[in-house]
């Protein structure tokens, strides 16, 4: 169990330390609608993952799972 809870906590970290980034890369682009921003954010996330060796369908569906999970998590902090 330790090693999950170590994985876990460098899953943490690398999404912290990625996000921050991101949303200053979207303060660059005042004239773009912060959705539109988020939207290519989703697009390159899925390039990423795509680069980790998944086909364009199997990244397709991580995105899902990661939005399931971003749900649940969101929805145990009300």
């Amino acid at each position: 169990m330790p090693q999950h809870d170590d994985h876990t906590a460098d899953v943490t970290a690398t999404i912290e330390a990625f996000r921050g980034p991101i949303r200053r890369l979207a303060d660059r682009f005042p004239d773009r609608e912060p959705i539109d921003v988020a939207l290519g954010a989703l697009y390159a996330s899925h390039d990423l993952a795509m680069r980790a060796g998944m086909t364009p369908h199997a990244a397709v569906e991580w995105l899902r799972s990661a939005a399931d999970l971003m749900e649940r998590q969101l929805l145990d902090m009300t």
